[in-house]
């Protein structure tokens, strides 16, 4: 499956990112990472984004996440990850970026926090 997003703005500062699909190499990515990028540029301070639709993601995806992290973290923001699948948490185990990024169990407490 294709890699999809849908971006919703809760307010000024508040961005949601629903992902679907696979975070794989290639010019999808990179469209979406633009997109979703630039919502740093336009006020976001914090970026929640849901992985529930992620199948699998390869080291573009990874750096696709990180990417995101550190654009927020630049802009003195704030990227939040939502129940990613277990393949994605595996993943950043691996790499040990789990103990860099925030991961949240729902949208509710990544809304919250």
């Amino acid at each position: 499956m294709i890699l999809s997003a849908d971006t919703d703005r809760i307010n000024p500062t508040t961005a949601v990112a629903r992902l679907a699909g696979r975070m794989t190499l290639g010019m999808r990515l990179r469209e979406i990472e633009a997109t979703i990028g630039d919502l740093s540029d336009n006020g976001v301070r914090k970026l929640i984004v849901d992985l529930s639709g992620i199948e699998f993601a390869d080291s573009a995806g990874l750096g696709f996440i990180m990417f995101l992290h550190g654009k927020m973290k630049t802009a003195g923001g704030q990227l939040r990850l939502v129940t990613p699948g277990p393949r994605l948490l595996e993943m950043f185990k691996m790499t040990h970026t789990d103990s860099i990024l925030t991961i949240d169990p729902d949208m509710a407490s990544a809304l919250a926090s």
